[in-house]
């Protein structure tokens, strides 16, 4: 089990860490609150790679869209990386889903 947990909410990324064994030297520790970042920001997804230990995080910017961050670091710092686009659509085609909505040919979200 890891003792590493990055919760993601509406209001930012935050990052915990288990902090020794329960009472009486059984079961889990308390988890101790680590470090905020993106505070205010919907962040939709976040990840550690297992790989490299580096974190993802996945935010939702509503007007500005989709953006993805990646820290190397672990939380102290952050840079903006790409994320997939969109092949322009055949012209006059216009995507709808079951419901005759128009979706939209750009990433909404992770």
């Amino acid at each position: 089990m890891s003792d590493q947990l990055l919760v993601s909410t509406r209001k930012g990324l935050f990052s915990a860490r288990r902090r020794g064994p329960g009472a009486g030297g059984r079961g889990p520790g308390a988890w101790a609150l680590e470090g905020v970042s993106f505070l205010g920001d919907n962040i939709s997804l976040t990840m550690q790679d297992p790989r490299d230990g580096a974190w993802y995080a996945a935010l939702d910017h509503g007007h500005f869209g989709a953006k993805l961050h990646r820290s190397r670091d672990r939380d102290a710092t952050w840079e903006e990386i790409g994320v997939p686009a969109y092949p322009a659509p055949p012209e006059g085609h216009v995507e709808k889903d079951f419901l005759g909505r128009e979706i939209p040919w750009r990433l909404l979200r992770f």
